[in-house]
């Protein structure tokens, strides 16, 4: 892969993907160790942090709203910075990283609600669950995703 061409952003992200990037980036990886994770690349690729961002924020495949949640929890990334790719975020699962920013980057629940009901791809109707059964997010309000969800797929089977 040469230094210009960026790879594609995954809906799994794994050690190879992180190598591709980062060398794609200019990033001397041959430091990279074979058990790392995303905590793990805090503090020698702290540099690249702003390309990272950048480049998660204008991903079109794969599942940039979640990345954005780990570069959140393990990377230092702003929550705010975050909470915008998840909001327009168009492919992945932003629901459930909207979930996982509030179960563990302290999000608001109000924030993640609106996120989840408005999603139209990924799975809401789990995340709603999660948010009623962990965050206190009424179970109608739950139902309702669940009811918004599964009538998106009715639809779309035609």
């Amino acid at each position: 892969m040469s230094a210009t061409t960026l790879p594609e952003c995954p809906g799994i992200f794994t050690l190879r993907f992180a190598r591709e990037l980062l060398s794609a980036l200019g990033a001397d990886i041959n430091i990279i160790r074979d058990n790392w994770c995303w905590a793990n690349f805090r503090e020698p690729f702290s540099s690249y942090q702003e390309k990272v961002e950048a480049y998660f924020a204008n991903a079109k495949t794969g599942d940039p709203a979640f990345a954005a949640f780990c570069m959140v929890y393990s990377c230092g990334s702003f929550r705010e910075w975050a909470e915008k790719i998840i909001e327009t975020s168009q492919i992945g699962n932003p629901a459930y990283s909207a979930y996982r920013m509030v179960y563990s980057c302290g999000s608001s629940r109000e924030w993640a609600e609106k996120v989840i009901e408005e999603s139209q791809i990924g799975n809401p109707a789990s995340a709603a669950n999660c948010m009623a059964y962990y965050f206190g997010s009424s179970l109608e309000w739950a139902r309702k995703v669940e009811q918004a969800q599964k009538a998106r797929a009715s639809q779309s089977s035609f």
